[in-house]
């Protein structure tokens, strides 16, 4: 591409390389390094499982959690709607159900055809009005529906084809900030 009279193209980062040299200490620090994230990965979904069950408590404590039986009932006679909220990139995702009709109520902008939601600009407004609204732990409305195992592989079949919107609470939104 040619630059234009006047303008100044931003200086090309060289990348980083190691001389062959330091092969002998690097690559056994990256086997090492490698082999240390398999466990380390296994401890922080185990701290994450219990996390949630205490959070599951929490809610039922507040009489905030609905019981999947009642989840299904409730989405068989086409009533409410299920709300998917990410806390993250990585997890956890927590079902949420509200008898009121989300994508008729919301005052702000939202895309049935994103099955999951991402942190996209024009979409953070409705991200953080759901988590104001339902899914806040200390004010929300929606009540907490905890997933068994055997039903986790069919949830995303049952979803589609019900009312539902798919939120993201990263703590950027939990927080109040755009950034």
């Amino acid at each position: 591409m040619e630059s234009l009279p006047g303008v100044t193209q931003p200086a090309r980062r060289k990348p980083f390389k190691v001389p062959g040299i330091f092969a002998p200490i690097y690559i056994p620090l990256l086997l090492l390094a490698g082999a240390l994230s398999i466990p380390w990965t296994y401890i922080q979904k185990s701290e994450q499982r219990r996390q949630e069950r205490r959070f599951a408590e929490r809610m039922k404590k507040v009489g905030r959690l609905m019981q999947w039986q009642e989840f299904k009932q409730a989405e068989a006679n086409g009533t409410g709607t299920a709300i998917g909220e990410y806390l993250s990139a990585k997890g956890p995702f927590r079902l949420w159900w509200t008898p009121d009709d989300i994508l008729g109520t919301s005052p702000h902008k939202w895309k049935r055809e994103l099955h999951v939601a991402w942190m996209e600009p024009e979409f953070l407004p409705f991200f953080q009005w759901c988590y104001a609204r339902y899914t806040n732990p200390q004010s929300g409305l929606a009540q907490l529906v905890p997933v068994p195992k055997e039903e986790r592989n069919q949830l995303k079949a049952m979803l589609t084809s019900s009312r539902f919107v798919s939120t993201c609470s990263f703590r950027s939104v939990r927080e109040g900030r755009s950034d």
